[in-house]
């Protein structure tokens, strides 16, 4: 199915900054851009010349249906692309403005707690207003390392119910050996680094990789908490191994979606493809076995002492509360 490409204005805003007590926006409008595409920032990549102006309070928009939160490298994308093939789903997937909130650049992380709440809400508005009227279902794909913030993201969103995917932390560094994800980079400076992890620079790890375990320690740790305080109802946990199938089992039934025919055969074809790949030409395929296969015994100790035990205990949760 050839994507939709609207006509009407889109503005958006694109990035996010504070100044002089005001909360500003680089504004896009991603009018004509494909919203089939992986990333939010992909459309925006597309769109025509940013303005700054404030970002308007919330207003009557809507808050989000749901909130996506994940390990990264998990499937996550092939949940966030899937659920925008159905009409009734205006998905937003890891948006730079949000990302912007609850960075360690410039003056965010020396902010009031409340200033970002009030950012996150007001950046969740101005895209919720985007979508077409027959689109009830706002989803919010957030980045992965947004999990460390939970607490923040709580306030920001309270009562929202949060879908987890995740995936096995060796399997999970392998991919990040192979190909590492940007906020790695933060591993070189120990502040920021301190600051990323919601620590201090003496607890950052000696190398990038070892820096991600940390990372993925954090988020897996932090969700275990949630999940025990708030109780499983609020959250939907979904393992890498139960996909593409959870999509239609479970993801679905749990937004209160029930696709038709026509729908159910555009995510299984989606199901085949490569979920980042914006042509949606390239085959998925399955690699758990060959990650297991690469895990070295470095990658299997930076697994087993920063982060196993949190994914082994979030596994008992999901399985406690019958999400199998």
């Amino acid at each position: 199915m050839e994507p939709v490409l609207s006509a009407v204005p889109q503005p958006v805003p694109a990035r996010l900054h504070h100044e002089a007590g005001r909360i500003m926006a680089d504004w896009a409008d991603i009018a004509g851009t494909d919203p089939g595409l992986p990333f939010f920032d992909d459309r925006i990549a597309g769109a025509g010349p940013v303005w700054r102006a404030e970002l308007p309070l919330t207003g009557d928009a809507p808050a989000p249906a749901a909130l996506i939160l994940h390990t990264g490298r998990c499937g996550s994308t092939l949940v966030s692309r899937s659920l925008s093939l159905l009409p009734r789903c205006h998905v937003v997937s890891e948006p730079q403005a949000l990302n912007d909130v609850l960075s360690v650049d410039g003056v965010w992380p020396f902010l009031p707690a409340a200033t970002k709440v009030e950012a996150l809400r007001r950046v969740a508005g101005a895209l919720a207003r985007i979508a077409h009227p027959d689109q009830d279902r706002f989803i919010l794909k957030l980045s992965s390392w947004n999990a460390l913030h939970l607490p923040l993201l709580d306030q920001a969103f309270p009562g929202v119910p949060k879908l987890f995917v995740y995936r096995r932390p060796d399997e999970i560094l392998v991919s990040l050996q192979d190909r590492p994800a940007g906020w790695m980079r933060r591993a070189a400076h120990r502040m920021q680094a301190g600051l990323f992890l919601r620590g201090t620079p003496s607890q950052v790890a000696d190398t990038p990789l070892a820096f991600a375990a940390q990372v993925l320690g954090r988020i897996l740790a932090g969700v275990v908490r949630d999940v025990e305080r708030q109780g499983a109802g609020d959250w939907l946990l979904v393992p890498y191994e139960a996909l593409p199938q959870a999509l239609t089992t479970q993801i679905l039934p749990w937004l209160g979606l029930i696709p038709t025919a026509e729908e159910a055969d555009r995510l299984a074809h989606a199901a085949g493809r490569h979920a980042k790949d914006p042509t949606g030409r390239q085959k998925f395929e399955p690699d758990g076995t060959r990650k297991r296969a690469a895990v070295t015994a470095d990658l299997a100790a930076l697994a087993r002492d920063l982060a196993d035990a949190h994914h082994d205990r979030l596994e008992h949760l999901r399985l406690q509360a019958g999400q199998a």
